[in-house]
């Protein structure tokens, strides 16, 4: 049985767990109320109303749960967004320098558009690297490389 984070295995199972969890809390509260000498009708409310209190909460613990981790996805593809736009405007600009004739130009092209995939490696992917790609001078991101 796959019971992977994203599994259908693992849902069920939760679901089961669940349903297994509030099955138990709802007949301890009626044994609990009914041990105390509760009327019968008393019984029947109290513990629908404390079964239906912990069944909520966890309801809300899950959905929280998977709100927070679509959260995480979202971030993670707009990071992916934002890289893919600095670094293929840089890409566009070495494929340019390249059939270009002058050298020198080139070779400055080249190193603008390098300094920029490192600048974008380095500020939007932060947690993504080892260490820094450019040299510790490099604080921000020089506007003249920035392209659209």
């Amino acid at each position: 049985m796959d019971c992977s984070r994203d599994s259908r295995a693992r849902l069920i199972l939760l679901c089961l767990l669940v349903i297994v969890l509030v099955w138990v809390v709802g007949y301890g509260f009626d044994r609990l109320l009914a041990r105390d000498g509760v009327p019968r009708f008393d019984i029947l409310l109290t513990s629908n109303a404390l079964t239906g209190i912990v069944a909520g909460f966890l309801f809300f613990s899950l959905t929280n749960n998977e709100r927070l981790r679509r959260n995480v996805i979202s971030q993670r593809l707009r990071t992916i967004s934002e890289m893919n736009h600095h670094i293929r405007n840089s890409l566009q600009v070495i494929t340019y320098a390249t059939a270009t004739q002058s050298n020198s130009e080139s070779m400055e092209m080249i190193r603008s558009s390098v300094e920029r995939i490192e600048w974008a490696l380095r500020e939007v992917l932060p947690n993504e690297i080892d260490g820094p790609v450019a040299a510790p001078h490099q604080q921000e991101h020089p506007e003249s490389l920035h392209t659209h």
